[in-house]
């Protein structure tokens, strides 16, 4: 996780340089023990009689160690041995920075220091024997190195009364220069990433609050880095703790152990080496669960630091003494794990962190230092070095092993391995995922192997619906694998998963037989079209996915699925936007398993299913596009079915009596531009939450039985053109939230529409000549769609609607709006595009987003909105006037005036289209022609700047769609340069055509790390998509913001500096 470094490694913490005959019984053992005490590797030579030359062997050992310890006694001098140590230590000191502390036992530091003394006169003796052999300079070095060393800060054994307090002060000083070290070696063990991690560990920890006690989780995916985020986090503190101990392992200790765990003494035997550790004691022979009270007593008064690496029990935290209530205040309990379920009951409530993965540039790095012995690819290898990231997909030990595997390797080889890896994944990695799988019980493991094969990326409450008909208790079971990260919830609740987890769930899978057809599932293209030819499917078929995107016709066999007894799972489908393939039947079909759950076939060839399928295990039924005229030609058993998606089945002519589905959630029959009516025994469907009939163009009219449905919260009825009535009682779908009778031939609400207390959406697009009933009982509507209804005249009522968020008039034929609008407080989004025959705009409450555009007979308008609410920075307000011709010249300066204001005063995010052919006069930098400018920045604390680009729809003819964008260069002091592009989308975004003039877009943009450094600035302005065309900006203009820094020159300034 970083960049290699030319550091050697280090073999030991400490070297301990001391003369023997003086201390190696007393206080040399008494040191040597502490630091034992402390886990502090020590080397200690054992060689009593040293010869006259330093081995090569002890060089090495002292260059292999963070801290060299000289311990200066009354002897010392009489060894050269101990000077040659003293030179490579100093040596070391200089060149790889190790840290060395003298301790002067019994000894005066200024004898040392001056060679006075009886150390001065042994000294003299070392330096004349050295003399007669002709060494001068060596002893030259002695003499150097002893005066460095002896200067540096240490301990004076005569300050202390008791020596055990000079030696735990001395380990303790060890152990915090170790820590420190540990802290700032992490680059050179390329722990990439590391730092931003540990430090979302140290704020749960709050090691400086000293009057509690704290249990701290790390929960991720297997080989995520939660052990080495432990150990970095362990060693960078455990000296500010009394005691520290890191178990490792414990899953894995607590499994060897397992025989002895039956007799209650595994746990002791941890336990106890844990205590022993902690209490710096030996010999603790503790044979029962429960601590002896003397020992809890002196466990109590230590501030302790342990971490419990990979717990997979929350009931070994109390086994190995590892409760808070064992340790002093100040103390903290660190437990990692694969299963969050484990963390919630042991830490502290909020106190889990959740390692992310690494992101791309991280994963690069961590992945070359393997592969490439440095932080970035080799020249060449660029492309598939991103391959092989977005393969492992932020994991690091994924990263570690491919990048050790694909180290020194051609290109070719590369290319190779990362073909095999989509067949068959590396063992190495999946022996490490696998774990959290074979820990799962048995249906857990089967909803996994599922999602795995055939419901990644599906919404969870669908994915639950299916496994809860096939018996797998799939709410818990979810919840488990969520806690064991093996799956994830993502945006819009869908179930989610590593795709090495899901690879790893399909190898599992393959595992099974290699038989073709006797695993469980089937996914694979090849190995599904030579099973259902050849009709060699097993009993052990459980489900098939098969993707027919591309893959042209398979013909089946009408028997291909009689031996599959047990299929619960079968789904024949492709991808949208791609060529379809279909799944035919030339000779019929004679077989469906009863044991089908979920049964999605898209074209189904065949005009009904077969008479003899027994459906009534069915939970899901998906035959969209399909050739059927009626499902079945009586009625069946379909106790279980929950959904039914029929939709664009063209010659559709009726559907199942609906009495025989009672359980159905929801009914799709979009599109069925066959089907003639609805059964009136869909009020009979308690259940039935969701009725989409969108598109049914035969159909006439909408059972009046379907008011009976309670718990029915949407329905869609749009563009059913022959459907000119709702059922008078729709006010008793006391559920309902989403009504749309959008391009229907409704003509009227009925009153009874008041009595929706519960309707958030009303669609009524394209309903011309709608008449609206006084809108009164509507108390929690959030958004109403009058779109091209034809209205003269803006109803008096939708002003009451106090919950109103989204109002769309456009297309209609009013010439004003009431000031009443005014009340809709709620009101953020409001439409009026194509409303041609609007003068005036009144006063309006406080939107984010308004649309006027094609408002070709506007001649006023108000955004005096912009100035009401709340300042916030994160939202964006888009005004779209494109098109509006008529706008009278000084409402069109107000309007970018009043634009302006927000940018450099309240510092809103405001978006601008509107007609004209001049920037506003109140931008500081601006042109006469062309897309481009710059200018100097002469003032400090820059934060945003304001954008103007005036555009000539005449000048980019050809263009499908636009939007503007602007490319910034900026240069610093230095002379070095960068460059950001700030685009305006969404209302920018358009075809060229539909522009009839010149038209000014406005926008800004924040920053959030400018640096001051920046002297000048550059900006060229263009439209795109499909291509640049600078020409088509005729004019732009540029305003910097500044910060508090800079707002006194905002005033001084009366005349822009000289455009350059």
């Amino acid at each position: 996780m970083a960049s290699s470094s030319s550091t050697p490694p280090c073999n030991y913490d400490v070297f301990i340089s001391f003369r023997g005959k003086d201390i190696r019984e007393g206080f040399l053992s008494h040191l040597f023990d502490a630091l034992q005490r402390k886990q502090i590797n020590a080397f200690l030579d054992e060689n009593l009689c040293k010869g006259e030359d330093i081995s090569p062997a002890l060089l090495e050992t002292i260059e292999g160690s963070y801290v060299s310890i000289v311990v200066f006694s009354q002897n010392f001098a009489d060894s050269p041995w101990c000077f040659d140590e003293l030179v490579k230590i100093l040596k070391c000191k200089g060149t790889l920075g190790q840290i060395v502390l003298p301790i002067f036992y019994h000894v005066d530091p200024t004898d040392v220091q001056d060679l006075t003394g009886n150390f001065g006169k042994a000294f003299a003796v070392a330096k004349h024997g050295e003399e007669l052999k002709g060494c001068l300079d060596k002893v030259e070095e002695w003499r150097h190195a002893l005066m460095e060393i002896s200067n540096l800060s240490g301990w004076d054994s005569r300050n202390f009364k008791s020596e055990y307090k000079l030696v735990e002060e001395i380990a303790n000083n060890v152990l915090e220069k170790l820590s420190l070290i540990s802290s700032s070696d992490s680059y050179n063990d390329n722990l990439v990433g590391i730092d931003s991690r540990v430090k979302k560990v140290e704020s749960l920890l709050g090691i400086e609050s000293i009057n509690d006690k704290r249990v701290i989780g790390i929960w991720g995916i297997g080989g995520i880095g939660k052990t080495t985020i432990a150990s970095e986090v362990f060693n960078r503190h455990m000296a500010k703790f009394d005691s520290h101990y890191f178990v490792d392992n414990v899953r894995e200790e607590m499994r060897k152990q397992g025989s002895i765990v039956l007799r209650n003494e595994g746990p002791i035997v941890l336990r106890n080496e844990i205590i022993h550790q902690l209490l710096e004691g030996k010999n603790l022979h503790i044979n029962t669960l429960q601590l002896p009270a003397f020992i809890r007593r002196r466990l109590q008064s230590k501030k302790v630091v342990i971490v419990f690496d990979d717990m997979d029990d929350p009931n070994h935290l109390k086994l190995l003494a590892g409760e808070c209530v064992l340790h002093h205040n100040g103390s903290r309990i660190i437990v990692t794990s694969r299963d969050r379920q484990v963390l919630k009951n042991v830490c502290t409530e909020g106190y889990i962190y959740e390692v992310e993965k690494l992101i791309d540039n991280e994963a690069l790095c961590l992945f070359s230092l393997y592969a490439f012995k440095q932080n970035h690819p080799k020249k060449g290898y660029e492309n598939i070095s991103e391959e092989v990231i977005r393969y492992a997909q932020g994991i690091p030990l994924a990263l570690r092993i491919l990048g050790s595997d694909l180290y020194d390797k051609e290109i070719e080889e590369w290319e190779s391995e990362l073909k095999k890896l989509n067949e068959i994944p590396n063992k190495d990695i999946q022996a490490v995922l696998r774990r959290s799988y074979d820990n799962l019980e048995r249906h857990e493991k089967s909803t996994f192997l599922d999602i795995a094969c055939f419901l990644k990326g599906e919404p969870k409450d669908h994915v639950e619906r299916i496994l809860e008909g096939c018996n797998f208790f799939p709410r818990r079971a979810i919840s488990r694998l969520i806690d064991k990260y093996l799956v994830t919830i993502s945006y819009g609740y869908r179930v989610n998963m590593h795709d090495l987890l899901q690879q790893m769930g399909k190898d599992i899978v393959y595992e099974e037989s290699k038989q073709l057809g006797a695993g469980s599932r089937l996914w694979k293209y090849k190995d599904i079209c030579d099973v259902l030819r050849t009709d060699t499917g097993t009993e052990n078929v459980e489900g098939i996915l098969l993707d027919m995107s591309g893959n042209g016709y398979l013909d089946l066999s009408s028997t291909a699925f009689i031996k599959m007894r047990k299929l619960r799972f079968l789904k024949f489908f492709y991808a949208p936007y791609s060529r379809e393939g279909q799944v035919l039947l030339p000779r019929g079909l004679e077989f469906l398993p009863e044991e089908l759950r979920y049964l999605h076939w898209e074209i189904f060839p065949l005009k009904s299913l077969p008479l003899n399928f027994c459906p009534k295990n069915l939970v899901e039924l998906h035959m969209p596009r399909s050739n059927l005229r009626q499902l079945w030609n009586r009625d069946k058993d379909l106790g279980n079915l929950k959904f039914l998606d029929l939709s664009y089945s063209l010659e559709l002519t009726g559907v199942p009596d609906l009495s025989s589905i009672p359980n159905l959630e929801v009914l799709y029959l979009n599109e069925c531009r066959s089907l003639i009516e609805i059964p009136r025994s869909i009020g009979e469907l308690k259940f039935l939450k969701n009725v989409s009939l969108s598109d049914c163009q035969k159909l006439h009219s909408i059972p009046q039985s379907i008011c009976n449905m309670k718990s029915l919260t949407r329905l869609d009825i749009s563009y059913c053109l022959n459907v000119r009535v709702l059922p008078e009682n729709i006010g008793d779908l006391e559920m309902l939230k989403i009504l749309n009778i959008s391009g229907s031939g409704i003509k009227t609400l009925p009153s009874s529409i008041n009595q929706l207390g519960k309707l958030e959406q009303l669609y009524c697009t394209g309903c011309a000549g709608l008449t609206l009933p006084p809108l009164t009982g509507l108390s929690c509507v959030r958004a109403i769609y009058l779109y091209g209804c034809g209205i003269l005249e803006i109803p008096r009522s939708l002003w009451f609607l106090a919950s109103l968020e989204t109002l769309d008039l456009g297309r209609n034929n009013f010439e004003s709006i009431p000031a009443s609008i005014k009340q809709l407080s709620n009101l953020k989004k409001l439409e009026l595009g194509g409303c041609k025959r609007l003068k005036f705009l009144p006063e309006l409450p406080c939107l984010k987003y308004l649309d006027a555009l094609d408002c070709t007979s506007l001649e006023s308008a108000s955004i005096s909105f912009l100035f009401l609410g709340h300042e916030d920075k994160e939202k964006e307000t888009d005004l779209v006037f494109r098109n509006c011709i008529n706008m009278d010249k000084d409402v069109y300066e107000k309007v970018m005036e009043d634009v302006l204001a927000m940018h450099l005063f309240k510092h809103k995010i405001v978006h601008l289209c509107i007609p004209g052919d001049e920037v506003p006069q109140r931008m500081r930098y601006k042109n006469q022609s062309g897309s481009s400018l710059s200018f100097r920045l002469d003032r400090p604390n820059l934060i945003g700047f304001c954008f103007c680009a005036v555009f000539d729809p005449n000048k980019c003819s050809g263009y499908r769609f636009l939007d503007i964008h602007c490319e910034a260069q900026f240069i610093d002091k230095s002379g070095h340069s960068s460059k950001n592009v700030y685009s305006l989308f969404d209302i920018a975004y358009m075809n060229a055509d539909w522009l009839y003039s010149e038209h000014v877009f406005l926008w800004n943009h924040w920053f959030f790390n400018m640096e001051d450094g920046f002297v000048e600035a550059s900006f060229q302005f263009y439209p795109t998509y499909p291509v640049f065309d600078y020409e088509a900006i005729i004019k732009c203009g540029v305003h910097p913001m500044f910060g508090e820094k800079g707002i006194n020159h905002e005033k001084k300034e009366e005349e822009p500096p000289q455009r350059r």
